[in-house]
């Protein structure tokens, strides 16, 4: 009689501990098709974000046909800051509750502020550096050394955010930037290099990759019209000083360029942006680098309809395996954020 406790005991630690099993299971199963389904409007906004900057290279050759580098970039970002503006501004009108409508912090903290202008002053660095590689190196190189912004994002976050990469991710970044470089390796042997046009093109990337993990690192604090909003309007007060000493004159005077500058405000710099932007809160910056390597084989295409460019089956055949390293890159360790985001209604 002595031992009928102990027995007992034992078989209901064993049941607690089958129920747990079979909960644990059950849990499991139902956790990752959700998990999976939170992450599919961020993956579709990411490549839909892509395909509209894919616009960009076009939309400014078009406008460079009347405006200079620094010009097309100042009115690039006045319009976006005036349509986030009224974007923002519809909420005091519509809503039932103004004040509610729109929090913008009143005093952003030390560390916010810097990264603000981090990613400010990277972002427009690039830009202006991408467009003097063009004028000192072959169009070829700058393209390919503009295109190592992945290896720079990766290993910042890395040194910086200590973020952990794996194998999978490792081996999809290799694939993905083996096959983007094909398309202008063969141009970059041939043609002539220049050693300070080259090391632009290098520096653009690095700038473009450290605006990337600041914009991560601010995008997981506010939300997406508050980060674009607040960096437009520093880049459009660092556009302007730049284009008010390089440019005759700062707006475009034919309707055609019109059309273009708004688009590249509104379209490409807005909405493009803004779902690239997005996509920070669930991907890690690494991960959205490795994705814009789809954005100069989406270019090419579409300046092979509209500018009749020539389109090889090389340019094919790197566009399918880019998609396949940005697979192997998804699966692997750094691609997710490690922390599942919150739900937004923006």
């Amino acid at each position: 009689m002595g031992y009928a406790p102990l027995f007992v005991s034992k078989s209901l630690k064993n049941e607690v501990f089958a129920s747990r099993l079979c909960m644990n299971r059950v849990l499991d199963q139902e956790t990752v098709p959700l998990a999976k389904k939170a992450l599919f409007l961020p993956l579709l906004a990411l490549l839909i974000g892509i395909f509209i900057l894919a616009f960009a290279a076009i939309l400014t050759r078009l406008t460079e046909f009347e405006l200079g580098a620094s010009a097309t970039v100042f009115n690039r970002f006045w319009i976006a800051v005036v349509t986030f503006s009224l974007w923002e501004g519809r909420k005091f009108v519509f809503s039932g509750n103004p004040q509610q409508a729109y929090k913008l912090p009143n005093m952003l903290p030390l560390k916010d502020v810097i990264l603000l202008v981090v990613e400010s002053s990277m972002s427009c660095s690039c830009i202006y550096l991408w467009a003097i590689s063009l004028t000192q190196t072959s169009v070829a190189n700058a393209n390919l050394l503009h295109n190592m912004t992945p290896i720079f994002a990766t290993l910042g976050g890395w040194l910086i955010l200590k973020r952990q990469f794996d194998n999978w991710f490792l081996v999809g970044l290799g694939v993905a930037l083996f096959a983007s470089s094909c398309i202008e390796f063969e141009d970059w042997t041939i043609a002539p290099s220049n050693f300070t046009g080259d090391m632009l093109a290098l520096l653009s990337s690095v700038f473009y990759a450290a605006a990337l993990l600041a914009r991560e690192s601010l995008r997981n604090r506010y939300s997406v019209t508050t980060v674009l909003l607040l960096s437009c309007c520093l880049r459009a007060i660092l556009a302007l000083g730049v284009a008010s000493i390089t440019e005759d004159h700062l707006f475009p005077m034919a309707q055609s360029t019109w059309f273009s500058v708004l688009a590249l405000g509104i379209i490409v710099q807005v909405f493009g942006h803004s779902l690239l932007t997005y996509s920070l809160k669930h991907f890690s910056s690494s991960f959205v680098a490795v994705c814009l390597l789809l954005e100069p084989l989406i270019t090419a295409f579409f300046a092979w309809i509209i500018f009749d460019e020539q389109l090889t089956l090389l340019n094919i055949t790197s566009l399918i395996v880019v998609i396949a390293g940005i697979y192997l890159a998804s699966l692997g360790k750094g691609a997710q954020k490690t922390i599942a985001p919150q739900q937004e209604s923006s």
